[in-house]
């Protein structure tokens, strides 16, 4: 990295929440393509870039430990190491299954409540789907944030609709393999956004509403799948998966 920072945290918002906004920075950059697989992030480069103390980017590259996107490296910083396309598909697999079985239980429940608060957050995804659309050309950098905010709201309805604390766990677990917000990244045009975050949800919610719990497992399960193809398609196409 050559940028160079004169000023202390230049570019970021407060002391205790630098390490934060770096991982941000850093996590957009790697899913952008900035940074091949196996290039490395040195520490004390992270430092004069934020202008921080190493505190703050020792904690950055943890937090992008976590996400699967660096390995750390005793004295050396991080290597980035994003997952391989095929780990990103077993854990998709698994995760199209466990979250069709918990739209399964939300249909199940035979509560009124679950449909009601989908609809919710599908009015509220609707409005948001223009300002989103416009996001696509950087016109609202805070669009994706409020997108992902409420689609979280809408699949966390049906993961605890069903009353199974230990398969949403399980699903959350799941969730944190890879940057959720990389799906989003990966939508680029104004259709791909409609049918992934309202035409997909709308059949979900249908099912879920008549409570046809086999229909309403087998649309969470196509969903999920199409956020893959998505996914795997957008990393391919800027070299950050390998297949093996």
């Amino acid at each position: 990295m050559s940028d160079g920072v004169t000023q202390p945290g230049a570019g970021l918002q407060s002391p205790s929440s630098y390490a934060d906004q770096i991982a941000r920075i850093l996590e957009g950059e790697i899913l952008g393509g900035r940074y091949a697989r196996g290039a490395h992030l040195q520490q004390d480069e992270v430092c004069r870039r934020f202008g921080v103390s190493r505190t703050p980017a020792r904690e950055a590259l943890r937090k992008l430990q976590a996400l699967n996107l660096v390995e750390l490296i005793p004295n050396r910083g991080a290597r980035v190491r994003v997952p391989t396309l095929r780990e990103l598909e077993e854990v998709y697999q698994v995760r199209a299954e466990l979250e069709g079985f918990a739209a399964e239980l939300a249909a199940e429940a035979d509560d009124p409540a679950i449909a009601r608060r989908l609809r919710e957050a599908q009015t509220a995804l609707a409005e948001l789907l223009p300002v989103a659309v416009a996001a696509l050309d950087g016109a609202d950098e805070h669009a994706g944030e409020r997108l992902r905010h409420v689609n979280d709201t809408f699949h966390g309805v049906v993961h605890d609709a069903g009353g199974n604390r230990r398969l949403g766990q399980m699903i959350q677990e799941l969730h944190r393999y890879f940057p959720k917000d990389t799906v989003r990244l990966a939508v680029r045009t104004p259709d791909a956004l409609q049918v992934l975050y309202l035409d997909d949800h709308d059949v979900i919610l249908d099912r879920i509403a008549h409570r046809d719990g086999p229909q309403a497992r087998a649309a969470m399960r196509d969903h999920i799948l199409r956020s893959q193809s998505m996914l795997i398609d957008y990393l391919r196409e800027r070299g950050l998966g390998t297949s093996g």
